[in-house]
């Protein structure tokens, strides 16, 4: 997932319709806290293979490892992965994500020591 500002507006279309706005919120304070560290990642990535458990005829949870990618000059750096949670629920129209579970960027991702208040 590259992060541009079009991320929100392919974003809105997946998320269910009685969470949308808390599940933007969510996004956009995610967003600030990588900005917090000075130097937000290029890009996000997933890595190896993508978690899906049904729990009944409407929900599922998807885990996915995910890590931080920075571009600086000719070089790559990648950060650890850590897993991403999602509640789906099916909607009559197809899946939509519920609930976001992300790890703290300030600590996990980048160190905490890097992080500034907003």
């Amino acid at each position: 997932m590259k992060l541009s500002a079009g991320d929100e507006l392919g974003m809105s279309r997946v998320l269910a319709k009685r969470r949308h706005d808390e599940l933007r919120q969510q996004w956009r304070d995610y967003r600030a806290e990588m900005t917090s560290s000075g130097r937000p990642p290029s890009k996000l990535e997933a890595v190896g293979q993508m978690t899906i458990e049904h729990q009944g005829d409407d929900r599922a949870t998807v885990v996915e490892q995910v890590r931080a990618v920075w571009w600086d000059g000719p070089h790559l750096l990648a950060g650890d992965d850590h897993p991403w949670r999602w509640e789906l629920r099916e909607d009559g129209s197809g899946w939509r994500v519920w609930s976001v579970d992300l790890p703290p960027w300030c600590g996990v991702h980048v160190r905490a020591d890097v992080c500034h208040g907003p």
